[in-house]
């Protein structure tokens, strides 16, 4: 610290929702789309309002007063263009609204509660006191993660609205020139046909067409940055789905659940895989993702999983949850032991394969046995990691 006006202080970038998983992956794609990087370079600096999306002059209607019929035709083109970005401000103002409005009172309610939980809780102390905390602040994270998705949601209506504007902008812009340039060639070209403007020779209508078509080439570059800068926000948008779907899915876990419960509505992961998920996709696994590999793995481990229905996930939205658990596979508890769900992230290679259906296959018996509704998780999830070793050496003595 020092006390000399000169020197900036440093300040935390740290937030309210920093490290809080969902809530922090849903205010990051927030500012990706509040800061306008999907937005095309080409398109300039967004802003303004979007009343550019109503706005009804059309610089062609001054053609109208030439009284050359014969030229509209040719310049249709130009108008399209500019219909075709045409839009309703007030819809989308209001719509963006309605989501700002949600984000809102959904950061209220969140307050509300995290305020309640403070105020009843304080005085309780011990195991259940510190579960039930543990629970709301669970709660919290999810109602945090859907006030800021919302925000974004109002943010990805807004900035689609100004962008388009923009470019309707720059397009009536460019037919006013258009209209400019030919006020003053137009009557160039008559006059060198010998003709008046009412009159037209083919010479004159290709003169126009080549004129039209220099113009159109122009609009479309700018049309093609808006529909490139559309399908990135809808890429933004698709993340915030898979998040949203998540932070659904928790809450109506959360709303169903004790929070002083053993294992018996909790997920059995295998945690911390040697390479995530999405890397097994884009890179390639390490070993077959086939069901013939998993029971010739299984097998070199005497483990029979015949009787049990093993899934190898490929679901981009629950791969992405995979990872966000930092997780390669798990059992689900609520299917009693009858099911294994393997993420791509199990076929890194034939070692961890074999790790992951020695861990989940003691959770399969340990669901089969009830033990997931009497037993604390963490002594489940001891007992799974400690099969892996012995599995292995079963592996590696059968493989040699």
């Amino acid at each position: 610290m020092t006390d000399n006006p000169l020197v900036a202080q440093a300040h935390s970038s740290t937030t309210w929702y920093t490290g809080l998983g969902l809530a922090e992956d849903a205010a990051q794609i927030s500012d990706g789309i509040q800061n306008n990087s999907w937005v095309d370079g080409t398109l300039g600096t967004v802003g303004g309002t979007l009343d550019l999306l109503g706005t009804v002059v059309d610089p062609l209607g001054s053609l109208v007063a030439w009284g050359v019929g014969w030229l509209m035709e040719h310049v249709r083109p130009l108008k399209e263009a500019l219909d075709w970005l045409a839009g309703q401000p007030v819809e989308i103002a209001a719509h963006a609204a309605t989501w700002r409005n949600v984000a809102a009172a959904t950061t209220a309610t969140q307050q509300r509660l995290a305020d309640d939980v403070r105020k009843h809780t304080a005085g309780w102390a011990g195991a259940s006191g510190d579960a039930y905390r543990s629970h709301a602040a669970q709660q919290l994270d999810a109602l945090g993660g859907i006030a800021k998705a919302s925000e974004a949601i109002s943010y990805a209506v807004e900035g689609a609205g100004l962008v388009v504007g923009l470019v309707r902008g720059i397009v009536r812009d460019l037919i006013a020139q258009f209209v400019a340039t030919l006020a003053a060639r137009l009557p160039q070209w008559l006059a060198e046909e010998g003709l008046t403007l009412g009159i037209a020779t083919p010479v004159v209508v290709g003169q126009v067409a080549t004129l039209v078509a220099k113009w159109v080439d122009r609009i479309q570059s700018f049309i093609r940055s808006l529909l490139n800068s559309l399908r990135r926000l809808n890429g933004k948008l698709d993340e915030l789905n898979g998040v949203l779907n998540i932070l659904r899915d928790k809450l109506r876990k959360l709303s169903r659940s004790d929070p002083t419960e053993t294992a018996s509505d909790a997920a059995f992961f295998s945690k911390s895989p040697a390479r995530s998920n999405r890397d097994i996709l884009e890179n390639g696994p390490g070993t077959p993702m086939s069901m013939d590999n998993v029971h010739d793995v299984a097998g070199r481990m005497n483990i029979d999983l015949d009787d049990i229905e093993v899934v190898i996930i490929s679901d981009p939205e629950e791969i992405r949850y995979l990872d966000h658990m930092d997780a390669g596979a798990y059992t689900p508890s609520e299917l009693n032991g009858t099911q294994i769900r393997l993420g791509p992230a199990s076929f890194a290679d034939d070692e961890t394969l074999a790790a992951t259906i020695a861990h989940e296959h003691v959770h399969i018996q340990q669901q089969l046995a009830g033990e997931h509704l009497t037993r604390p998780l963490r002594e489940l999830e001891d007992e799974a990691y400690a099969s892996e070793l012995p599995a292995l050496e079963r592996y590696r003595t059968n493989s040699s």
